[in-house]
């Protein structure tokens, strides 16, 4: 993928997800007004707080390195990019699974158990995946690498 190119999805998906989470934010501080819901067993608030920094810092994660991505002009493979950002994006949802319930971090119980685990465990090797192949870029040097 050009440079220029996976910078700008890296950047406008990393500040997406900051919206998304500010949206988020806003949403939470309503509900959180009234103390029977906060004292109820049913949604977890602290989960869904967890989920809502795991958006701001993931988008900032995102955006910092489509700033990598141009200053050391890396041209990557598809791959890398859309991993990226994959993991962004879903890596926060067993914090939001967990806000309602589902315990999301543990391979047991149910399908929708097993399949939250398993998206946060995809999505953290696809984060892992892309930064070890954005570092491996910039250690050759701005070639094309891996396109």
């Amino acid at each position: 993928m050009e440079t220029l190119v996976a910078a700008k999805l890296l950047v406008i998906s990393g500040c997406a997800a900051i919206f998304f989470s500010s949206i988020m934010g806003a949403l939470m501080a309503m509900p959180m007004q009234n103390p029977k819901l906060i004292a109820s067993k049913t949604i977890n608030f602290k989960q869904i707080g967890a989920a809502h920094i795991d958006w701001i810092m993931l988008g900032l994660m995102s955006a910092s390195a489509g700033v990598l991505v141009t200053l050391f002009e890396l041209t990557l493979w598809e791959l890398v990019v859309w991993a990226m950002l994959f993991g962004a994006w879903a890596n926060p949802l067993p914090y939001l699974w967990r806000g309602f319930g589902v315990n999301a971090f543990v391979f047991a119980g149910g399908i929708l158990q097993r399949v939250t685990t398993a998206m946060g465990i995809i999505s953290a090797t696809a984060i892992i995946y892309a930064w070890g192949s954005i570092f491996y870029a910039i250690y050759t040097g701005p070639v094309a690498v891996f396109s």
